[in-house]
């Protein structure tokens, strides 16, 4: 998966720019346990307004941003959860569970630092409204929309949104064939529907084994 969130970053992103080495930071000693589990995705969770805004963006939602320590996130949102569960490629991964008044995001975290947000909650969406829940139709509205698959799943992912990609569920075999244009997502079945949303940011600050396996 992390070699997927590495190519989409790359699609999405009209030129590399390089991101600045982040400062030093006192190391998170909170120990998760790995039978631990995470809220439900897109479970409610308790109202907080120390977030900051709840609109989804290519860096973040509020203050939860990617490339944010876990201290900072602690400080200014409500973690509900700081957990180990299954991660990209099924190995383990620390995840906290950030809670919002709308809903709660999952943001896996690698060497103590906000690495993705993963949204599953359709209440929680872009400026211009995009989010779970969302029909193909609407993302082919988007510039230069592109598809493509990673470990049985399916994302739309456009320089538009350059931080970010959907995942469409519901959209038939057509999907198998991978990389996809505009022309070939318009060929999915009309009911294929954004079901998670990505966010991974501009900068290409995949973690440790991205591109590999």
């Amino acid at each position: 998966m992390r070699r997927l969130v590495l190519v989409l970053a790359l699609l999405g992103c009209e030129a590399k720019r390089e991101q600045p080495a982040p400062a030093p930071s006192s190391p998170d000693t909170t120990n998760s346990s790995p039978q631990a589990s995470l809220p439900a995705p897109g479970s409610a969770g308790s109202p907080t307004s120390s977030c900051g805004d709840e609109v989804v963006s290519d860096e973040g939602i509020g203050a939860l941003r990617i490339g944010a320590t876990v201290a900072s996130v602690r400080q200014k949102c409500n973690v509900v959860r700081d957990a180990t569960a299954p991660g990209a490629e099924g190995m383990p991964a620390r995840k906290l569970a950030v809670a919002f008044s709308r809903d709660t995001v999952e943001a896996e975290i690698v060497d103590g630092r906000v690495w993705r947000i993963a949204v599953h909650s359709p209440r929680l969406r872009t400026a211009e409204s995009l989010g779970v829940g969302t029909l193909v139709a609407r993302l082919l509205q988007l510039k230069n929309p592109r598809g493509m698959t990673g470990e049985g799943k399916f994302f739309v992912a456009s320089p538009e949104h350059c931080g970010m990609s959907f995942r469409l569920a519901n959209a038939g075999p057509g999907t198998q064939r991978g990389d996809l244009d505009r022309a070939g997502l318009a060929r999915l079945s009309v009911t294929a529907v954004v079901s998670e949303v990505l966010i991974f940011g501009c900068h290409l600050t995949p973690g440790p084994g991205a591109g590999e396996g």
